[in-house]
């Protein structure tokens, strides 16, 4: 119940973030663009290379980009095949795989 509840209040979140970022970004056309474009950027400028993925609902896809010097870059690409970026940071660190207990 708990992970459900969860499950769903991540999308949501994910969802709102996406719609507020859309406004701004929508406004300052330099964070949205085509999405090879975009991943070409990511790895020639700071080398990050695709770390995971999700869905956002049935609204959109997420995907993280990291490197190896700690850089990282969240991606979100809308139904109609808007891609924008969201956030961007340092200080990046991969971790194990976590193992979810039976719900």
């Amino acid at each position: 119940m708990a992970r459900r509840f969860l499950s769903h209040w991540i999308k949501y979140a994910l969802a709102a973030v996406l719609m507020a970022t859309s406004t701004a970004v929508a406004q300052a056309q330099q964070n949205c663009g085509p999405h090879a474009d975009l991943i070409a950027h990511l790895h020639e400028k700071y080398q990050e290379l695709q770390v995971g993925y999700g869905t956002v609902g049935t609204i959109a896809m997420m995907e993280v980009y990291a490197s190896a010097a700690g850089t990282w870059t969240i991606i979100v690409t809308d139904v109609a095949g808007k891609s924008c970026i969201v956030a961007a940071g340092e200080g990046w660190e991969t971790t194990t795989a976590a193992t979810w207990p039976d719900a």
